[in-house]
């Protein structure tokens, strides 16, 4: 007989549901992404989704590229995720930082967060987007104990700003974006 699976968005997900290994949430409303690199794991919320590719690349152990969304029309917001999985790590932080400025089109400085594991260079930044505002927290994440590394960027915002559910709270979002990339874990390499 078939495992029920979770009425999330995530399981009902064909793609998505193929990504993630246990249909147990590690924490309230979040499955644990094994990567299939072997390199890395970090938190899924359940009701995201992503699609093959260009939304999901990867090239055996070294590179893993994931964009996924959580899009609610009723209550008026998205959140958009992209990580970046590559084994360069600390080695090349300075073009790894020059690459994720580019792409969010951010020019400042990293704020630096230690974890037991992991260094985070932190920034965040908004954008004008036509209907709505964009509130981006983004890092590149590096192990301390091998030459692992993951770009992580997260975007909240409304759908439509003009709308009065339009409730995005800017610390609560930027909070759990670095709860987010805090639980992001590297394996030891073998």
């Amino acid at each position: 007989m078939e495992k029920e699976l979770p009425n999330t968005a995530a399981f009902q997900d064909e793609f998505t549901s193929s990504l993630l290994d246990s249909t147990e949430e590690v924490e309230e409303g979040h499955y644990l992404l094994e990567s299939a690199t072997g390199g890395y794991s970090m938190l899924w919320p359940k009701n995201a989704v992503t699609d093959g590719p260009p939304f999901y690349q990867r090239t055996k152990d070294s590179f893993e590229k994931i964009i996924f969304y959580e899009t609610n029309e009723e209550e008026n917001y998205r959140y958009s995720f992209s990580t970046t999985y590559s084994t360069y790590g600390e080695s090349v932080i300075d073009s790894s930082l020059g690459i994720l400025s580019d792409s969010v089109r951010y020019n400042g400085e990293y704020e630096k967060i230690e974890t037991d594991n992991a260094r985070i260079y932190y920034a965040k930044s908004q954008g004008k987007l036509t209907h709505s505002t964009s509130y981006r927290f983004f890092a590149y994440i590096t192990s301390k104990e091998s030459q692992k590394g993951l770009e992580y960027v997260f975007s909240a915002q409304c759908l439509d700003d003009s709308l009065s559910n339009c409730d995005i709270d800017i610390e609560k979002e930027e909070e759990k974006a670095l709860h987010y990339m805090k639980s992001v874990k590297f394996n030891k390499d073998e």
